[in-house]
């Protein structure tokens, strides 16, 4: 089932908007006042939903199975925080939605899994990283950029595929383990595209990477390091 353009059941949608709610809530808080300073990250973050919307638009299709493509949300969620991503990728939901003529009664329980699901990875495996590592530019790069995105791809893709089959099981004809590898392999070029824009965006344009601190991970020269 594509849950971008086919309509779950209404106690499905009703109870993701039940669990939505609460999460959108509590982002919205978490930032009230504090949003983002108007300049460069503004219009990335703007801007990032757009290509987020627009991505999700480039779907294809294995052996007559759902339609699945890039995610783009592990990145957009490292770049700016579990509350600033997760509402920035609803906005791209919404973009979606309406240029796709997607499933509006849908919006909740994509919302849900688009956009809750892969912050709340993508923050975690970043503090987890950041906890465990050292704190090094080239770390957070890469572990960041390749590892976790590639984590929470994958982990978003699996609950996508565990509520789909849920709702309407694929056809017995095809099958599920094809679905699952070619998942599994476009995660990996999508992790690799991911850690080399992380990369620029953490050399050319640091102020828009809001996770990225400079005073933790970039030490004056003779300073020793950080426990």
């Amino acid at each position: 089932m594509n849950l971008q353009q086919d309509i779950a059941p209404f106690w499905v949608d009703a109870a993701a908007w039940a669990v939505l709610a609460p999460a959108l809530i509590g982002a919205w808080r978490a930032l009230r006042g504090s949003f983002l300073r108007p300049g460069i990250a503004e219009h990335v973050w703007l801007g990032g939903a757009v290509v987020v919307a627009s991505l999700w638009m480039l779907q294809i299709r294995v052996g007559g199975g759902p339609a699945f493509g890039m995610l783009g949300s592990g990145l957009y969620a490292l770049v700016f925080g579990y509350s600033r991503g997760s509402l920035g990728l609803m906005l791209a939901l919404v973009l979606h939605t309406a240029l796709a003529g997607g499933a509006w009664p849908n919006l909740g329980l994509n919302c849900l899994l688009l956009a809750v699901v892969p912050a709340a990875i993508a923050t975690l495996l970043r503090r987890q990283i950041e906890r465990h590592l050292p704190h090094n530019p080239f770390v957070f790069m890469i572990c960041n950029g390749m590892f976790a995105t590639l984590g929470t791809t994958v982990l978003t893709r699996l609950a996508l595929i565990a509520v789909s089959q849920a709702i309407e099981p694929l056809r017995p004809a095809f099958a599920l383990g094809s679905y699952l590898g070619a998942t599994m392999l476009l995660a990996w070029s999508e992790a690799i595209v991911s850690g080399m824009l992380l990369s620029a965006l953490v050399v050319f344009l640091p102020e828009v990477v809001l996770t990225y601190r400079e005073e933790l991970y970039v030490r004056p020269r003779g300073q020793a390091p950080l426990p």
